[in-house]
């Protein structure tokens, strides 16, 4: 018999295939899973390199099925501020402590204020450009939000954009006045990439989805969702350098004011990425934005907001049935053209509109909805039916549980992001951070589906949105997804031995296409 490279034996293998539900033992040969099942020291030979899990757990290689990588790279250290804070003053003294360690002109970049946990906005005080100026007078400032939809810069950094007059704070499309002015770091999003990637095999993740890179995101996340940042994963995939499986989302548009004539252009001429192995960097479809968030009252819903509002889609037009008419050609053209669509939709009524755009589409493809925050069963049986799927954000919707209660009352906030839900009607759901929007651990996500009342899921079921699931989203689930024989050697290790600690346990090993990647 021929022997194998890698062999693990003595662990707990959660392999996330009900066909073989648990092992303890794993071998790998050529990059594949050659064998799972009891007595794998059978498999080792002199040269094979044996591991003793010690009664560790052993998962599939954990699938981020919606990270936004390179902008994660660009909003944390040593690239960004952490601004996360309760105040303006907070905010304004984490600048200006960043002023006073940069070189002038420099510019200050930032990530993660929300205007509800603000103490001064929460009552009633406006932000404005001021704000920043008192803590850098000299140096341009730009702070993203914790959701990627809105910047807050100072006045030197509306100055050198070119924004004759701003109240300082920048929603949606309006933010690509100010962020096409940021410059890459140095070393450019290669070098980003490289050091995103380290930081998610660590985690244990082997494949995430970068959801949107293209003409429609070169202002976005300081350009962390541009055409450049796809040209680097290429050439790190051409070189052997990229220690994850990498799924694409094209961005024609922008998330404020997708159209149908973006997205021709797009069609016409989508990127090619030759000289890549399709199981390591793959364009899978086209990202579009149907709508905005609760918090800016972007989000189109049915229920009105305390002002008075129901916020709309953000497609072009100037009347809803416009912008419905733009959204669904916009999803029939991809559709078309052979392209999974990721759709960011939120809200209730925006959630009903894409569903419909939905079932006017032929069959056959894997299309899916991004967040589905306010979806409702109806719209969770219509999407079963069709054999479409979801992306949810147990991290984010922890985060803004407070906010939809505020906003929509206790209802909303038990129903919204409705993962038991979606799994009882029979949608693939899959799970995510959206990172930089919260961070890329899934143990935090997977804690927190579990924690949930009314909408959580078991530890198993959890896992499998990361795993399984994400791998459906993939296209992908008759190679990776499952700890199986004949597919890829991506593969987890716990510290933990048991399953109730896993979430509170560090990633001891994390094995890539049959190569240890963590520790390295």
């Amino acid at each position: 018999m021929t022997t194998a490279d890698l062999v693990l034996v003595n662990g707990r293998v959660l392999t996330m295939d009900p066909a073989l539900p648990y092992a303890s033992s794993v071998a790998v040969r050529g990059g594949e899973i050659v064998h799972v099942g009891e007595r794998a020291a059978r498999w080792a030979g002199p040269r094979t390199e044996v591991i003793d899990l010690r009664g560790r757990l052993l998962l599939p290689g954990v699938n981020d099925s919606h990270l936004h990588a390179v902008g994660y790279g660009l909003h944390r250290p040593p690239f960004c501020l952490d601004v996360a804070l309760g105040s303006v003053a907070a905010v304004q003294a984490e600048v200006a402590h960043a002023v006073r360690h940069a070189k002038p002109g420099a510019w200050i970049r930032g990530i993660g204020w929300h205007p509800g946990r603000l103490a001064e906005v929460a009552a009633g005080r406006t932000m404005t450009a001021a704000d920043l100026d008192a803590a850098a007078p000299g140096n341009p400032v730009v702070l993203q939000d914790f959701s990627g939809h809105a910047v807050w810069a100072n006045s030197a950094a509306l100055r050198l954009a070119g924004v004759e007059s701003s109240g300082g704070v920048l929603h949606h499309g309006e933010q690509s006045l100010v962020m096409r002015a940021v410059p890459h770091p140095e070393g450019g999003l290669a070098t980003v990439v490289r050091d995103v990637v380290a930081e998610l095999n660590r985690l244990g993740i082997t494949s995430f989805t970068e959801p949107g890179l293209g003409p429609g995101g070169e202002e976005a996340f300081a350009g962390g969702m541009s055409a450049a940042a796809l040209d680097a994963y290429t050439a790190l995939a051409r070189s052997g350098e990229l220690t994850a499986r990498v799924s694409v989302l094209g961005l024609p548009s922008p998330m404020s004011g997708a159209s149908v004539a973006d997205t021709r252009a797009w069609l016409a001429d989508p990127p090619r990425l030759d000289g890549v192995d399709p199981r390591v960097l793959r364009l899978l479809g086209v990202k579009v934005f149907a709508d905005g968030i609760p918090p800016s009252e972007t989000a189109w819903m049915r229920e009105p907001y305390p002002s008075g509002g129901h916020g709309s889609l953000c497609t072009r037009g100037d009347s809803d049935a416009e912008r419905v008419a733009e959204l669904e050609e916009i999803m029939r053209l991809v559709h078309a053209a052979g392209h999974q669509l990721g759709v960011h939709v939120v809200g209730s009524r925006g959630v009903d509109a894409v569903t419909a755009a939905l079932a006017a589409l032929p069959g056959g493809a894997r299309h899916y909805l991004i967040h589905g925050q306010f979806a409702s069963e109806a719209a969770l049986a219509t999407l079963a039916g069709l054999g479409y799927g979801i992306n949810l954000q147990p991290v984010l919707q922890a985060m803004e549980s407070d906010t939809t209660h505020a906003l929509f009352g206790a209802d909303w906030a038990e129903r919204e992001w409705p993962a038991r839900s979606a799994l009882a009607a029979g949608v693939n759901t899959a799970c995510s951070s959206d990172a930089p929007v919260t961070g890329p651990d899934w143990r935090a996500g997977v804690a927190a589906l579990v924690a949930r009342r009314g909408q959580g899921l078991t530890l198993e079921e959890a896992l499998g949105t990361y795993t399984r699931g994400a791998a459906w989203q993939d296209h992908a689930e008759g190679w990776k997804g499952t700890v199986s024989a004949g597919k890829v050697a991506d593969l987890c290790v716990s510290a933990a031995t048991a399953p109730d600690e896993l979430v509170d346990a560090p990633v001891d090993l994390t094995v890539f296409g049959g190569r240890i990647v963590h520790p390295g």
